[in-house]
């Protein structure tokens, strides 16, 4: 979340912001007057609280006519400083619930725009696939109708399931296997993290109030839902809640490679076909911790890891940056990663890049040390590769008979075999 005490000395900035986002700067407004009610009413409260401290402290020194005369208007007191602290915590949930409106601030060289069609191209990988035969979409290619069945998926889950099997199965553990020694060699901890998440954490995240209706919820008794992870940036942040990193003399660097869960909302019919858009899904996600001046490094850190991934693997991609009205609200500066899809002609989004800069770990209530007291850290976070990527490389490397040359960095672990579906 926002600082409230900074967005109060700066709403015009906060204003800009929201304009700049395409959202409604009105949210900023809303955010400060429900605080400057809760400030006011916090402060008559803290008097009162203090008249009552004071009666406790010279309580011993009246006489018994005085003690049961103060004791009278202290029973007044009481009764009232309870009326207002009922009031006082339905206005901080007033309160943070604007405060969750707020975006994150943008960094001052954001590109303007409305949606992803105006993120700038940054700078393009590898050489753009050329073919003497018609090209076919990845889930027409004969290797992907023989070992991925929607048709089943379909039958026992429902829209957007489906089965993996055989080579393809084989093949998408290799390629994660594959990026994750890439990850590891970093230097980032791998990590094993729960797939559901109870309410607390999901909504200091920032992933509740869900205004994207992503999140699939999971009951658990009348008072208790738990959600179902949509990644496992989730999790990782959600372990440092409450803690203490020390000095983060070193950026903390954390992965792991998890099923991810989303519903799709607001997607109804599109990418019906293939697997390209679905409920359930692998993913490998690469975080981080640091001070506010290393983040330039460890975003470049990350950067590096997807350049190298996508470099060895022989794709032709593009790295674009996230202008102001396509970034997601948590995020200070994003970068994504675009695979080529042939048959479409066009560059489509494998992986992103992102610096949140306090705007979760204040809300987490992670802190580090700086200078002798507590601040808190910066958060960046990273999609490393999910199997989009294995999609990208079935349209680019496809052969005319319907086979899909596999890249040569990931031969060895397919048992030597160059071609999927030989």
């Amino acid at each position: 979340m926002i600082d409230i005490k900074h967005l109060a000395q700066n709403l015009e900035r906060y204003k800009e912001e929201l304009t700049k986002r395409g959202w409604n700067p009105d949210f900023a407004t809303e955010a400060n007057t429900n605080y400057e009610v809760w400030k006011s009413q916090k402060a008559e409260l803290d008097i009162l609280l203090e008249q009552k401290n004071d009666f406790n402290k010279k309580i011993g020194t009246l006489s018994p006519d005085e003690r049961n005369t103060a004791l009278g208007d202290m029973k007044k007191l009481s009764e009232e400083i309870k009326q207002r602290e009922d009031a006082l915590r339905e206005l901080l949930v007033n309160l943070n619930k604007s405060i969750s409106k707020v975006p994150n601030l943008t960094y001052d060289g954001i590109p303007i725009g409305k949606s992803d069609i105006d993120n700038p191209v940054i700078q393009i990988w590898g050489d753009k696939p050329e073919f003497d035969f018609e090209v076919k979409p990845y889930y027409e290619l004969e290797v992907y109708k023989k070992y991925v069945d929607q048709k089943t998926g379909a039958e026992v889950m429902g829209a957007r399931g489906y089965f993996m099997k055989g080579e393809m199965a084989k093949f998408q553990k290799v390629l994660f296997n594959w990026v994750e020694q890439i990850i590891w060699d970093h230097g980032f901890e791998p990590m094993y993290v729960p797939l559901m998440l109870n309410e607390k954490t999901m909504t200091d995240i920032g992933n509740l109030p869900d205004f994207d209706g992503q999140l699939y919820e999971v009951p658990i008794n009348q008072d208790t839902n738990y959600y179902l992870i949509p990644s496992s940036e989730q999790s990782l942040m959600g372990y440092y809640a409450r803690k203490n990193v020390g000095n983060l003399e070193q950026p903390l660097l954390v992965m792991a490679n998890t099923t991810c869960f989303r519903k799709e909302s607001g997607s109804y019919g599109k990418d019906q076909q293939g697997i390209l858009r679905v409920h359930q899904f692998e993913k490998i996600e690469i975080d981080a911790l640091c001070r506010p001046e290393d983040n330039d490094k460890v975003f470049a850190l990350n950067a590096k890891v997807n350049e190298e991934i996508y470099s060895k693997l022989g794709l032709h991609f593009r790295a674009v940056e996230v202008c102001s009205g396509d970034i997601p609200a948590k995020h200070h500066k994003q970068v994504d990663y675009e695979a080529w899809f042939p048959w479409e002609g066009k560059f489509r989004e494998v992986c992103s890049n992102g610096s949140a800069s306090d705007y979760q770990t204040r809300w987490l209530k992670t802190t580090y040390i700086k200078e002798g007291k507590k601040d808190f850290p910066w958060s960046l976070n990273c999609t490393a590769v999910t199997f989009r990527t294995g999609l990208a490389i079935l349209e680019q490397f496809q052969t005319e008979d319907g086979r899909v040359a596999i890249p040569e960095v990931l031969q060895p672990f397919m048992g030597g075999k160059k071609y999927l579906g030989e």
